[in-house]
């Protein structure tokens, strides 16, 4: 299958599951999920607890909704006249800035989303968390730049660093030590943190052997289908992960 007729094809997947996913969602409760930031109340190291605001609430569902349309508009007009020309020649380049930017969006709000599910409601929090991975994929970029096989994997190598941190963070609020309210993680959240960091491992490995040239042989184009089955497989899983929890934690609405 060429490159044009797969990004079609995922195209048209990604855009007739945002179309499900939205018609069900409207159809369940709203899982909203707050946004908050924590005021001092006192003189530093004062034992006072903070005065918490709560700024926004976020709909998950409609989040779930974004994450596969975003795709899905890129892969279709990468497929038609408007990109086809330039995605054409960036492949033949070894560059894909377009994949970077979609990804860039897509992948920052699926950790968003799941860093939310999994407690952690501070605005300064949740912005770090987005930024960690945007910064991860335009080192990613970079990398690419330097051509393939690369001279040197630096920026691969930060940018493994930098896209750690959020996983961690969100791996405290997983386990949780120290905590004392017997709370216990609904499992289809736990699946999801799981599958996702599963993806987003399996992800990077593609960009490695890329980046590598390994195997002998290894070209850009097979690269490219290898990310587009993965990316298609990562928000397929998140969505419809988030889609079964939405519908099994609210039911139908009244």
């Amino acid at each position: 299958m060429n490159l044009r007729t797969l990004n079609l094809t995922a195209g048209i997947l990604h855009l007739a599951q945002a179309v499900a996913v939205a018609l069900m969602v409207a159809q369940a409760r709203h899982l909203l999920l707050p946004v908050t930031v924590d005021y001092p109340t006192g003189v530093p190291g004062a034992r006072l607890p903070p005065e918490r605001l709560s700024l926004a609430c976020v709909d998950v569902g409609i989040g779930a909704v974004i994450v596969l349309l975003l795709p899905a508009v890129t892969h279709l007009l990468i497929a038609s006249p408007v990109l086809g020309a330039r995605y054409r020649s960036a492949i033949e380049g070894q560059r894909n800035p377009i994949r970077w930017i979609e990804y860039s969006l897509s992948s920052s709000i699926m950790l968003f989303l799941i860093a939310q599910l999994n407690g952690i409601t501070d605005v300064g929090t949740l912005v770090l968390v987005y930024t960690a991975q945007s910064a991860l994929v335009i080192l990613l970029w970079l990398q690419e730049r330097l051509g393939t096989p690369a001279r040197t994997l630096q920026p691969f190598v930060v940018a493994s660093a930098v896209g750690i941190v959020p996983w961690g963070v969100i791996a405290l609020h997983v386990l949780a030590p120290g905590a004392t309210s017997g709370y216990d993680q609904p499992g289809w959240i736990r699946l999801l943190t799981i599958t996702l960091l599963l993806l987003f491992f399996g992800f990077g490995v593609n960009q490695w052997l890329g980046f590598r040239g390994v195997p002998a042989g290894r070209t850009y184009p097979t690269e490219e289908r290898a990310y587009l089955v993965l990316s298609l497989a990562t928000k397929a899983a998140f969505t419809w992960q988030v889609l079964a929890g939405i519908l099994g934690a609210t039911g139908p609405p009244p």
